[in-house]
């Protein structure tokens, strides 16, 4: 009962607290909802599948991040699929064949990029997902195709299917609901590069356990690469495995709001709470006066703090309910989620997210209740204010701790890679902000005692930094913070793109580049054929590709100008080493079709425009024999006329587009998203710094009620208080934005270190510089300063519509 009475006394006190925590929570709410209904999922083509079998893994790509997987021959997947389909306990057995494939309608491409790339199978693969048939029926010949409802396509009309090698003039015989280009299976086999996924569904009334046993059994006994099975007995592991709804960005974004939400609540609620102790230590005075011991204290306080927040987690948790809708809609748009995303859990994001509110709020005031606590009986005799503040060593010892952390981040963004160095720097910044806020009591007073001049304010603004020197430290650490995560983040952006934009450009040959109208990419033969009939010179196209030595995947890619000789492989040095590979070697390969061959290998090292992702280079012709479901990457080129080739290659998808054009837009695309993680993130770092400054120092006006007054009756006009209160903000805010400035930038120059050996290395350690935007900066600059003093403004107007002796008489 006490608990709920000292909260309902304090509630304007605690109404910061209160209201960050709500925010944080309905963050968190909002956030987890997404999260947890942009999970790995089987995609709808694969959901009435009760088992999947895929070949074994045979390494990762240039990105050491996606998993590559070994692949059967068609003739190894008919067989297994064929004595699975022998099974009474399975209904069908699927080896699906996919490929590139692309609709058109004359000269315009059906479909929409913003899908992904789109899929084409054969018929046979229907069987295998929930999608289902909305008009017309299967392709019964080989000139028929079935289409996604989103292709704009009727039953009967017309279209043209172009796939790397092929363009087919077929009829629509149906209509799905689902994404897929569907055409006969015969064709299906002649067009796709291997087999990767076998899908089998159970009779019916056969059970999951009984399937897992069945396909494991007939995997074991099968030719070709050893196979993985997946089925609902793992359900976590099936939908890790063939998700592609290419979630991740968004899921990255919103871990970073929420671990932020959490993180910036804990330190308001902790301000908040840590003032209150301030406050109060008459109060708890003489409760431990009249027999409170510490732990009751400390309890009391504690309590205090589960009841806000239990409240304000359940205020939160039905505004985040709501702002899920909103949230996940919101990055569908900026393609930082699917465009079929949905929501589709509420309760388990609820009721984790309540739950951490209360932690929070609690791990905010356990610093402060520890004090609270300490308070011994004799304070209710001292006047307020008049303890002295005694900075504890613990904070010079976690200051320094910070420093040296800084500093080892500072030495890992150097030697990192460029995804690491940003990571790093980062690190630095953060860890640097750490050890100039735990140890502010300590130098703040003294930078203060720096003014110029012996006027009464300067005077006076020194001697209020030596008496409250905590005070004024947690109003200067939301400056810090926001110019830290600023000048970090915006100049990380600018200093990328600038980078990237300077020494990338002369990666690419070619003046031009054939793409897609709409961004897609991909490029059919045809389309290569023609842009080679009007290019000046050599064309210079990439087939990505790939091969497996010794069952580990190699990343190669089919070249048209400088290839090597046919029959041959060129091979990187590094590439040449790990196989122990010598000029002029004879060694096996295993297509990325399953088969398996012979070549020749060369050794030298690649252009750069491959060297960055590329460890074998083949012959254009031999990478299309034996990957035919692939689109041509890219190709660049000197055209003869740009617009005519543009005309010629309108009915195959494609247009020609500067080489530059492409490069600025591909810098913007990544520098956007760099940018709006910053922007995201520093918004809500304004939000935040807005509710602290303004919780901190309606709390510090409130225990600073005394002091006003005595200004007041001393002869100060309210006037004058006002100009004090306001200089004493903005000068500590200044410091503070200096201070975070001053802080970010080693991680900066780090950053600029790191990334000299990211380009070409033959043309010697890159020149980087640190490029900030300046604009941007003195924009959150100016709202920091303002919003910080119209939070010292607004409590100070209000108090000083009072007499002094009000002032006085005033509880807090």
């Amino acid at each position: 009962m006490i608990t709920l009475s000292m909260v309902r006394h304090r509630m304007r006190a605690i109404l910061g607290g209160f209201v960050a925590l709500t925010l944080a929570v309905a963050l968190l709410t909002a956030s987890a909802i997404v999260i947890a209904s942009s999970l790995p999922a089987v995609p709808p083509r694969y959901e009435r599948a009760d088992a999947l079998v895929v070949p074994e893994e045979a390494g990762t790509r240039s990105d050491d991040v996606t998993v590559v997987r070994a692949v059967w021959t068609g003739a190894e997947a008919d067989s297994l699929a064929g004595e699975l389909t022998r099974s009474e306990e399975v209904a069908v057995a699927v080896a699906e064949r996919r490929f590139d494939v692309r609709v058109m309608d004359g000269d315009r491409v059906l479909g929409d990029a913003a899908d992904g790339a789109p899929g084409g199978a054969g018929w046979s693969s229907f069987a295998l997902g929930s999608t289902a048939l909305l008009e017309g029926g299967a392709p019964s010949g080989a000139a028929e195709v079935v289409l996604p409802r989103s292709y704009g396509r009727a039953v009967g009309d017309t279209v043209t299917v172009l796939t790397a090698g092929a363009e087919w003039t077929m009829t629509v015989s149906g209509v799905t609901d689902g994404q897929d280009v569907l055409v006969p299976d015969p064709l299906a086999g002649e067009t796709a590069t291997g087999v990767s996924v076998i899908g089998v569904v159970a009779a019916p009334g056969v059970g999951t356990a009984a399937v897992d046993d069945l396909v494991r059994s007939a995997v074991r006994d099968s030719a070709g690469p050893t196979a993985e099975v997946f089925t609902g007995t793992d359900q976590g592991a099936m939908d890790a495995e063939f998700d592609d709804s290419g979630n991740w960005v968004g899921t990255q974004l919103l871990i970073l709001v929420g671990a932020l939400s959490v993180f910036v609540s804990v330190f308001v609620v902790g301000t908040t709470f840590t003032f209150q102790v301030a406050v109060r230590r008459r109060e708890l005075a003489l409760l431990r006066a009249v027999g409170a011991t510490p732990g009751q204290v400390r309890r009391m306080l504690l309590g205090e703090a589960a009841v806000v927040g239990a409240a304000a987690s359940l205020v939160g948790a039905v505004l985040g309910v709501g702002g899920a809708f909103l949230l996940g809609g919101w990055m569908v748009d900026l393609d930082l989620l699917s465009r079929h995303w949905e929501v589709r859990s509420v309760a388990l994001p609820v009721a984790v997210s309540v739950p951490i509110g209360v932690v929070t709020a609690v791990t905010g005031v356990l610093s402060a209740s520890r004090r609270g606590a300490a308070v011994a009986p004799l304070e209710a005799l001292r006047p307020e204010n008049t303890r002295a503040e005694a900075v504890p060593r613990w904070r010079l010892w976690v200051a320094g701790t910070a420093a040296v952390l800084g500093a080892v981040f500072a030495v890992a963004t150097v030697r990192g890679d460029m995804e690491q160095a940003v990571s790093y720097a980062l690190g630095t910044a953060l860890a640097l902000v750490v050890a100039l806020a735990v140890a502010a009591p300590v130098y703040l007073p003294r930078l203060v005692g720096l003014l110029p001049g012996r006027s009464p304010l300067s005077d006076l603004l020194r001697s209020e930094a030596r008496a409250g020197a905590r005070r004024l430290a947690s109003t200067m650490l939301p400056a810090l913070l926001i110019s830290a995560l600023a000048v970090t983040m915006l100049g990380q952006a600018d200093t990328l793109g600038g980078a990237i934009d300077e020494h990338s450009r002369g990666d690419i040959p070619g003046e031009a580049m054939v793409t897609r109208p709409d961004g897609g990419n991909g490029l059919t033969d045809l389309a290569l054929e023609r842009t080679r009939e009007h290019a000046q010179g050599e064309v210079h196209s990439t087939l990505s590709t790939g091969v497996y030595v010794d069952g580990n995947w190699v990343e190669a890619v089919g070249l048209h100008r400088n290839a090597p000789p046919a029959g041959t492989a060129w091979a990187s040095p590094a590439t040449a080493a790990e196989f122990g590979w010598e000029e002029d070697d004879t060694v096996d390969l295993t297509w990325r079709d399953g088969t398996t061959g012979r070549v020749t290998v060369t050794v030298g090292p690649f252009p750069p425009e491959l060297e960055m992702w590329a460890e074998l280079a083949l012959p254009h012709d031999l990478a299309r024999e034996h990957d035919p479901g692939t689109f041509t990457t890219a190709a660049s080129f000197d055209p003869l006329d740009a617009d005519a080739l543009s005309a010629v290659l309108a009915d195959q998808g494609s247009e020609v587009v500067s080489t530059s054009r492409l490069i600025d837009e591909g810098v913007a695309a990544e520098m956007r998203l760099v940018r709006l993680f910053a922007v995201i993130i520093l918004v809500l770092s304004l939000g935040y710094t807005a509710i602290s400054l303004a919780n901190s120092l309606s709390l510090s006006t409130s225990a600073r009620r005394r002091d006003l007054a005595l200004l007041r009756v001393t002869g100060v006009h309210r006037r004058q208080v006002l100009v004090l209160l306001t200089a004493e903000s903005a000068l500590v805010g200044a410091i503070g934005l200096a201070l975070g400035a001053l802080i970010s930038l080693p991680g900066l120059f780090a950053l600029t270190w790191s990334l000299r050996d990211e380009f070409d290395p033959r043309r010697g350690p890159a020149e980087v510089a640190v490029q900030l935007p300046w604009a941007d900066l003195g924009a959150v600059s100016a709202a920091c300063l303002v919003i910080g003093v119209l939070a010292a403004l607004v409590p100070a107007v209000r108090a000083m519509r009072r007499s002094p002796a009000a002032m006085v008489a005033e509880r807090g």
